[in-house]
Formats: C-alpha cells, sequence, structure tokens
C-alpha cells in the first residue's frame, strides 16, 4: 500500500479571523444570508437583450442596436430613475 504525501499539521489552526467576502453587487438580509442587490430596469432590459442575441427568429441588427441604446453606464443612475417611472 503506498503512502500519500500528506501530512496533517501539528497544531490546530485557528480561523476565527477567516470570514467570507461580500461582493459589491451582494447585500445581507435580516438572516445574515447574502443576496443580490436589485438592478435597474434598464440593466435587467440589457440583461435580457444580451441573452437574445442570436435568438432564432429576431432581427440580430435590431437586437444590437437596442442592446446599445440600453446599455448600462455607472454614471447614469439618475437618468436611469428619470427615464423610466416607478411601475
Amino acid at each position: 500500500m503506498e503512502k500519500h504525501n500528506y501530512t496533517n499539521p501539528s497544531h490546530i489552526q485557528d480561523l476565527s479571523h477567516v470570514e467570507v467576502g461580500i461582493s459589491i453587487d451582494e447585500e445581507r438580509d435580516s438572516s445574515g444570508f447574502t443576496k443580490r442587490k436589485p438592478i435597474s430596469d434598464r440593466e435587467c432590459i440589457y440583461k435580457c437583450l444580451r441573452n437574445c442575441e442570436q435568438m432564432t427568429g429576431l432581427n440580430k441588427k435590431q437586437v444590437q442596436r437596442l442592446m446599445k441604446h440600453f446599455e448600462v453606464m455607472e454614471n447614469d443612475a439618475e437618468d436611469i430613475l428619470n427615464e423610466y417611472p416607478p411601475l
């Protein structure tokens, strides 16, 4: 029987200082679980267009033109609120 090259550390490691990082697009709920932050309507439309760009039955150039129109910029948050009033 062959031996493996793993050696168990002789002392117990204290990993209490290590925590799971939270990314920019996540937040914690009241229970402490992570969830994604809500996205704007404009970003939602862009993601839908990007997912169906190659879909059969749609005009690819039209979808690409709409994607350019709905492309999300980080500095246009105020414009998005003004452009799409709440439903």
